[in-house]
């Protein structure tokens, strides 16, 4: 007995220091970027384009930021409805249980793999072979990839959630199946739908490797064209360290990251959680 208890004690105190590691490392990276970071934050680095000798080492970051929206854009004007799409076939139409399992699985090993993989595809194919260059919509093709398997799994889930009572009462109405998706399973399910969407877009927001090879550059003025390359935050913030051009610059392009990214899952938790289905 005395054995089990201390057996116990032990297990206990161990779960404690796992669980405030776990606590205390993203409050401590989130603190550390607040310290080093907030002294460069203003209007002007938000609204401002880089600056300095070397370019980078002052001024602001309005082009990553433009860059990174553009992209995000074009990105979810296909992922959305390929995913959407793609988890209503799944849900709605397809029968054979073996290739839904299937798909489903080659589905999620899509969101599994490493995204700079999506970058190098996106390169050799877009950049490469279709002739696109190192483009906005390059980028954006890439970015769609991303968020593609992620869209598409969080939707098929918020469907296949749907209690089965629903569809058959429905179709012993006489609704047919269109109407059957669009007025009501959508609509019982489009909270759950666009919190993964949202966590997609967040997901696509700090992945720096796939437009690395397909969309970003070191420094452009801004606008938004499609067949001409853009700035980022991830890859900006990469030019900034690995270039050893201004950390505290870097350091004020990071908090913005790591509180955009905040933001998009609060606010998927916010969606999840707090709106009627």
């Amino acid at each position: 007995m005395k054995t089990k208890h201390l057996f116990n004690k032990i297990y206990v105190l161990l779960v404690w220091f796992c669980g405030l590691i776990g606590l205390i490392l993203p409050f401590w990276i989130v603190g550390y970027l607040l310290y080093h970071g907030i002294r460069v934050i203003s209007l002007s680095f938000l609204f401002d384009r880089p600056r300095g000798f070397p370019l980078g080492s002052s001024g602001g970051i309005f082009p990553a930021l433009q860059g990174s929206f553009s992209l995000i854009l074009i990105g979810l004007l296909i992922a959305l409805p390929a995913g959407i799409g793609g988890a209503i076939y799944l849900a709605e139409f397809l029968k054979n249980q073996r290739f839904k399992r299937t798909a489903r699985w080659i589905i999620e090993s899509m969101a599994a793999v490493p995204s700079i993989l999506y970058g190098l595809f996106g390169y050799a194919f877009f950049v490469v072979t279709l002739s696109m260059g190192i483009s906005l919509l390059a980028g954006g093709l890439v970015l769609a990839m991303v968020m593609f398997p992620i869209i598409l799994i969080t939707s098929h889930e918020a469907l296949e959630a749907v209690p089965s009572e629903y569809r058959e009462a429905t179709f012993a109405l006489g609704v047919d199946r269109t109407e059957w998706i669009l007025k009501i399973l959508l609509r019982k399910t489009w909270s759950r739908i666009l919190a993964g969407v949202v966590l997609a877009v967040g997901h696509a927001v700090g992945s720096a490797s796939p437009v690395l090879f397909t969309a970003s550059v070191y420094y452009t003025p801004g606008g938004f064209n499609l067949f001409h390359p853009v700035m980022t935050l991830p890859t900006h913030l990469y030019y900034l360290v690995a270039e050893a051009i201004s950390f505290d610059q870097a350091y004020g392009t990071a908090l913005i990251l790591v509180l955009g990214l905040f933001v998009f899952n609060i606010a998927a938790m916010i969606l999840r959680r707090y709106l009627k289905e």
